[in-house]
């Protein structure tokens, strides 16, 4: 090849290729970030994967490979997916990786990455987007001040935990339960706070709730051992992330203790009772309606409420209660969701997807997408929502 010929096929490229990045630059990149593997994230991933694929933002071969894990780099959307593994430092390297690949909106799965994905992009002048879902805490981490009032950026979907039904629980197994023992993480915010109301709704009732706080499992010996100390007879989880299960419920057979879990999907993975919110596959389905409606234009973030619901239901672990040589009421029996009995539910529930209705509903595409404005539509934030948050906001602050 001649050097003149060498020279235009270097012009050639440097002209075509301007046009190449920019193109690729015009495709939005979304990343995708959790802070570990459980359950209620698996179901809100699915939802929001089902709603990318029935739109045609993801074919059927990019979703073999974001089931799997991987990033990607799709016909209509880069995918950059990130798993922290429940590592604070793991999570801030994800994030900075995802910034340098140019990420136009974060996906964050728990309230654990959702704050920590916020803290890291809330002072740019122009952050990405953030949507957050299976998020039960934004208001107590700061994220959000309340549904309305929040950052232009922000927008997502709370699960919310009503312990006024999850501490009943506790005297529907026995009645003349006096003394339920909680373990909570003083490094969690949203624990903190749980176990705050659990006591005093428990007060409420005529139980007394004490409390361990634990900083690492191996803490769990001696809170297990210091709540049957203190006559506990029963032990009561509010919502925190928990790496410490497969010790708990070894402990909790050994002392005869049944373990309530504040979500009911606990219940599969060996907890005895497990009460909360129910309809994590529902919060992942419209977190994927917001994205959705964000990279159509069909939505403001700015002026879009945060999706809050508070659907409940429990579930009950039959294998553990006789594993706890516990025997369950046929009160919580009879009004159970689900009943786990030698590892599986009859109800058709798996411990992978602990709920019962985990795939969209079949409908034309319009009739569809007209639905999912509709709803969106719903949530915008009127001056009145505004200034009624606001007024409820100043008052708490009084």
């Amino acid at each position: 090849m001649t050097k003149s010929a060498l020279l235009l096929l270097i012009l050639i490229w440097l002209l075509i290729a301007p046009v190449a990045i920019a193109q690729d630059d015009d495709k939005p990149s979304i990343a995708w970030m959790k802070w570990g593997d459980s359950s209620n994230v698996a179901l809100a991933e699915k939802a929001i994967l089902d709603m990318l694929e029935v739109y045609g933002f993801i074919n059927a071969d990019e979703r073999a490979l974001l089931n799997d894990e991987r990033s990607i780099q799709g016909e209509r959307l880069n995918i950059i997916y990130g798993d922290a593994l429940f590592d604070h430092m793991e999570a801030n390297f994800l994030i900075d990786k995802a910034l340098d690949k140019g990420a136009d909106v974060f996906i964050t799965f728990t309230t654990q990455m959702t704050q920590i994905v916020y803290y890291a992009i809330h002072e740019f002048i122009d952050p990405p987007k953030l949507i957050f879902t299976v998020t039960s805490g934004p208001y107590i981490t700061g994220v959000a001040q309340s549904s309305c009032i929040k950052p232009d950026f922000v927008i997502g979907t709370v699960p919310v935990t009503n312990y006024e039904d999850i501490v009943p629980l506790l005297l529907m197994q026995d009645s003349d339960m006096k003394v339920a023992g909680a373990i909570y993480s003083p490094q969690q915010r949203a624990s903190e706070v749980g176990v705050e109301r659990i006591t005093e709704v428990g007060e409420s009732l005529g139980l007394t709730v004490v409390a361990e706080a634990i900083s690492a499992t191996p803490d769990l010996y001696q809170a297990v051992e210091n709540l049957a100390d203190q006559g506990a007879e029963a032990i009561i989880i509010p919502i925190f992330t928990f790496q410490g299960l497969s010790l708990l419920l070894s402990l909790s057979y050994d002392y005869g203790l049944p373990v309530v879990f504040s979500a009911p999907q606990n219940a599969y993975r060996g907890g005895t009772i497990g009460g909360g919110f129910y309809g994590l596959y529902k919060q992942g389905v419209v977190a994927g309606n917001m994205l959705i409606g964000h990279l159509n234009g069909d939505m403001d973030i700015a002026s879009t409420s945060i999706y809050e619901s508070d659907d409940f239901a429990f579930a009950v672990n039959l294998d553990a209660a006789s594993l706890q040589d516990v025997e369950i009421s046929q009160t919580l029996l009879d009004d159970a969701a689900y009943i786990v009995e030698n590892g599986q539910s009859a109800q058709g529930v798996t411990r992978q997807y602990p709920e019962s209705e985990i795939s969209l509903a079949d409908m034309p595409l319009e009739e569809r997408r007209a639905a999912d404005l509709a709803f969106l539509v719903g949530l915008e934030c009127t001056p009145e929502m505004i200034a009624e948050q606001q007024a409820q906001l100043a008052q708490a602050d009084e």
